[in-house]
C-alpha cells in the first residue's frame, strides 16, 4: 500500500484519486471547492478543503509518509507552479505535476519535478496504441515504458505450447496469464507446457513500444 496526496480536483484528478484508493492505496486530496471535496470524501481516505498555495495548509499534511504528490491543478499555471514550489520547499521527493500546455510542463521541468503529464495527450496516444492493434482487447498503462495488454492468440499458436513458441525470446514480452475465453478458464502465470487454446486471450506484459511492434 503507497500513501499519495492528489491536489487539485478537476476530471483528471478526481478519477486519479478514486482510482488509486479502489486499488487499495491511502489518499488524501486537497482541494479549495467544498462541493467536490464533499463528493469525494466518501471515495478516498481523506479529503481536505485548502489552498495548495499555502505551505501551511500543505506542511499540515506532507510528511515522509508520503510516496507521491500528484499536482492535478494544471488549469492555473501559477497555482500549478506554486503549489510545486511550496512541495520542494517542504522536501517532497516525487511530485507529479500535469501540464496543460508544452510551455507549462518546461516550466514544470525546470523545477525539477519528477514527472510531467499532458492527461489529453497521452490519452491519445495510448488511444492510438490500442488502435493500431488490430488483436488488442484491453491496454493497461504499467509506467511510462512499461504495459500490459490482452491479445486475441493467433490461430497459429493454437495447440503449441509456451516452451515451443519461446515468446519471450523472440518478442521480447512475457506471458503472464492465459484465459480461455470458451470454457471461462483464467491460467495465471502459466507453466512453460501450456498448450494455447482456440478462442483464448493472452495476457502480456512489456515495454509499451515492443508491446505496440508485435508481429506474431
Amino acid at each position: 500500500m503507497k500513501h499519495f496526496v492528489i491536489i487539485g480536483l478537476g476530471r483528471f484528478g478526481y478519477h486519479l484519486s478514486t482510482s488509486l484508493y479502489r486499488l487499495g492505496n491511502q489518499v488524501l486530496v486537497i482541494d479549495l471547492d467544498k462541493r467536490v471535496i464533499d463528493s469525494i470524501k466518501d471515495l478516498v481516505t481523506e479529503a481536505v478543503i485548502g489552498d495548495a498555495k499555502d505551505i501551511k495548509v500543505l506542511s499540515d499534511f506532507i510528511d515522509d509518509s508520503i510516496d507521491t504528490v500528484v499536482v492535478a491543478t494544471g488549469a492555473s499555471i501559477e497555482m500549478s507552479v506554486l503549489t510545486v514550489l511550496n512541495l520542494k520547499n517542504l522536501g517532497v521527493k516525487h511530485i507529479v505535476a500535469k501540464a496543460k500546455s508544452e510551455d507549462h510542463g518546461r516550466i514544470l521541468r525546470s523545477l525539477d519535478v519528477n514527472e510531467v503529464i499532458y492527461p489529453e495527450k497521452d490519452s491519445a496516444y495510448r488511444l492510438a496504441e490500442e488502435m493500431s492493434i488490430s488483436s488488442l482487447v484491453a491496454h493497461i498503462p504499467l509506467a511510462p515504458d512499461y504495459s500490459i495488454v490482452e491479445i486475441v492468440t493467433p490461430e497459429k499458436f493454437y495447440g503449441k505450447s509456451l516452451e515451443e513458441l519461446q515468446i519471450r525470446k523472440k518478442y521480447g514480452v512475457n506471458v503472464i496469464a492465459i484465459k480461455d475465453v470458451l470454457y471461462d478458464k483464467f491460467d495465471v502465470i502459466p507453466d512453460s507446457s501450456k498448450k494455447l487454446p482456440p478462442d483464448s486471450v493472452m495476457l502480456i506484459v512489456g515495454k509499451t513500444d515492443e508491446v505496440v511492434n508485435l508481429n506474431f
